[in-house]
Formats: C-alpha cells, sequence, structure tokens
C-alpha cells in the first residue's frame, strides 16, 4: 500500500476531543497529526463554553465555593442514571480539578465571578454558575447545590475560548493541522489491525477554492446552525466543491487513530433509527456531526454501543442523542476482547478525554 503521509498518532476530528487527544499524544512524545473535514473547532466552539467540573477546582477555591468530590459524586450518580459506569464516574469525579488546571494551563481562561442565581447560561459578569440541576428538589435533598458550571472567560458564546487557546497550546507543541480533509476509511492490515486511512482532501486546490470552502463551511456551521434551509444550501455546495477538487490521501498511523469526530446529531437517517423523538428539534452540532465516525469504527470492526442513549425521565438537561460510545472489538473476536481499534464517540462536555 502506497502512503501519502505517516505519523504516529493520528485525529481524526478536530474539536475539543481532538485537540485535547492532540495534546496528550504529544505530551507522551508521539508525532501527531490532526485531520478535520472543516475548519476545525467541532461544536465546541460554537458553544457557550462551559466545562462542568468540581470536587475543589482552583476556581471554586478561589471564589470561596465549598465542594468535596464525594458531594459531586453524589449528585452526578442520581443526575446521570445509567449513562456511565460508576468507576467511570468516580474518576471524572476525583480527576475533575486536575483537568480544570490542565486546561488554563494551555491557556483556557477561567474567572471566579460567582453567579448567585440559577439560570440556562450567564451574561458577562459571571463566569461560574449553577449549570446543572443542583437547586432543584430532588437534587437539593441529596446533597446542598453549589456553582459548578466554569465558564471560559469571553464575551458572548465562549466556546472559542476553549478551543482556540488549546489550539494554538497544540500547534505550539508541534501537532500537525490538516483542515479540509474528509476521513472515508480506516485502513486495516491482513490482520484487521487499523494502521491509517483513506481521505478527500482539499489541500491541493486553488487558493481560492479553499478560501471559498473555508467561509462557506463557516457560516454553515454558524449562524446555519440555527437555521437550516442555509446551512442545507452550504451543504451542498460544500458537498460539490470537495467532488470538484478533493484528492485522494492516504495516511499512515504508526500507533494507533483516535475518532474525535462527534456524535450523530446532524444525521436524520441514524436519528430517525435510534431516537426518533428528536427528529424534529434544532440540531445544536455541526454538520461533521453526522455519525460518519461511529460509522468508519464500525465497518472497522468496533461495536456501537448506547446509540439510543435517552435522558431518564425528569431530567432537565437538554437531551444528546450523539452520546454515544464505540467499544473496540478485534475483527472475529467477541466483544471485551482486546481491541484492534481503540476508539470512543462520547459527546465531549468536558474538554479534556
Amino acid at each position: 500500500m502506497v502512503w501519502d503521509d505517516a505519523t504516529d498518532v493520528l485525529i481524526v476530528g478536530y474539536g475539543a476531543a481532538g485537540v485535547c487527544a492532540a495534546l496528550e499524544a504529544r505530551a507522551a512524545g508521539a508525532d501527531v497529526l490532526a485531520v478535520d473535514r472543516f475548519n476545525g473547532g467541532g461544536a465546541t466552539e460554537l458553544s457557550g463554553g462551559i466545562v462542568y467540573a468540581g470536587g475543589g477546582t482552583t476556581i471554586q477555591r478561589e471564589a470561596g465555593i465549598d465542594d468535596t468530590a464525594d458531594a459531586m459524586f453524589t449528585y452526578l450518580a442520581r443526575e446521570v442514571g445509567d449513562a456511565v459506569r460508576p468507576e467511570t464516574l468516580r474518576s471524572f469525579v476525583d480527576s475533575s480539578p486536575d483537568m480544570i488546571d490542565w486546561l488554563m494551563g494551555h491557556g483556557v481562561p477561567f474567572e471566579a465571578s460567582v453567579c448567585p442565581y440559577k439560570t440556562s447560561y450567564p451574561d458577562n459578569r459571571y463566569y461560574l454558575y449553577y449549570s446543572g440541576s443542583e437547586c432543584s428538589g430532588e437534587f437539593r435533598a441529596l446533597t446542598p447545590p453549589v456553582q459548578r458550571g466554569h465558564r471560559a472567560k469571553g464575551r458572548g458564546a465562549s466556546g472559542k475560548m476553549i478551543y482556540q487557546p488549546l489550539a494554538r497550546s497544540a500547534a505550539r507543541a508541534g501537532v500537525r493541522f490538516r483542515p479540509h480533509t474528509r476521513v472515508v476509511a480506516l485502513e486495516s492490515d491482513g490482520d484487521g489491525r487499523v494502521i491509517g486511512v483513506r481521505a478527500r482532501s482539499m489541500a491541493h486546490a486553488p487558493l481560492l477554492i479553499r478560501k471559498r470552502f473555508a467561509a462557506m463551511a463557516s457560516i454553515a456551521a454558524k449562524p446555519g446552525i440555527y437555521y437550516p434551509p442555509l446551512r442545507r444550501v452550504l451543504e451542498r455546495r460544500l458537498d460539490a466543491l470537495e467532488h470538484r477538487y478533493a484528492r485522494e490521501v492516504r495516511i499512515r498511523a504508526r500507533h494507533g487513530v483516535i475518532l474525535c469526530a462527534g456524535g450523530y446529531i446532524a444525521n436524520q437517517d441514524i436519528l430517525a433509527r435510534h431516537a426518533p423523538g428528536y427528529t424534529g428539534g434544532l440540531a445544536l452540532g455541526t454538520t461533521g456531526d453526522d455519525g460518519s465516525a461511529i460509522e468508519l469504527a464500525v465497518a472497522a470492526g468496533a461495536v456501537a454501543d448506547r446509540m439510543d442513549w435517552r435522558p431518564r425521565s425528569g431530567r432537565t438537561t437538554r437531551p444528546s442523542p450523539a452520546r454515544n460510545r464505540i467499544r473496540s472489538v478485534s475483527r472475529g473476536s467477541s466483544p471485551g476482547r482486546s481491541s484492534k481499534v481503540r476508539s470512543r464517540c462520547w459527546t465531549c462536555r468536558s474538554a479534556r478525554n
């Protein structure tokens, strides 16, 4: 097989999950290449920029908020139900303060300005608030409510203040980034082990075409997220440019491919199969949240799990049909054996995976 490029670790999808995976792989000494179908940033860059963290973070302590890991675990165990295993939840809670420090160490700004009341999203005076359901009667009876929503410091929707500092840190660390590159297949060796990808890249298109592609991708993401007809028109034009100008490339991954390309909220067919109750809602994600990474992993021998996961009755947080995962198995093996495809496709609520 002829390869056009090679790296130790290949990241597919370069939003918050992708850039954090890239930073950690680079810190471990790996050569890292990240690719993204569009401009990078994913849904995180468009979001409100909230990182749910507690147990006594640096920001909480600075604000005088008394929180413990046990209190946070007690609340979340009731809130998330069976969405994650107890040991996974415990690990998330116990590492929560370190996660905030890690993000700050890579330039993500937070501030200990406490919003004293419950709100869906605070104004620009406040950057630490009740982002969950801690104040509701059911949960208040379990443990005293505290503010755990760490909003990145920035005016308006501040998701850009999570992704952009992380991306700059990754670039300084030597992570290579190739935008406008759609992965269409995982390449495997004779034993079924994933050794790279096949992709279509706009890297060789004329400069004017690449600029046009980037501009349309940006508009399709936002405001296209709020006006689906505009997004659909731009998606067709993006597909047409890609069909005409993109070239096929093969990228070798010596030590692994990490899939971080989102869920399936933008794919009506998959949504209708697994979460039909949400087909009429606003697709709060990007065009790239079309389930393609999940399908790539399944085609390579992975096993999809919790594709139809729903919030339990009574929850007040927004349903996320994209919250699913890939269990990785070798071709011809049963679930639970050692993996040849190592991939998890979770909606990234905290920035560090």
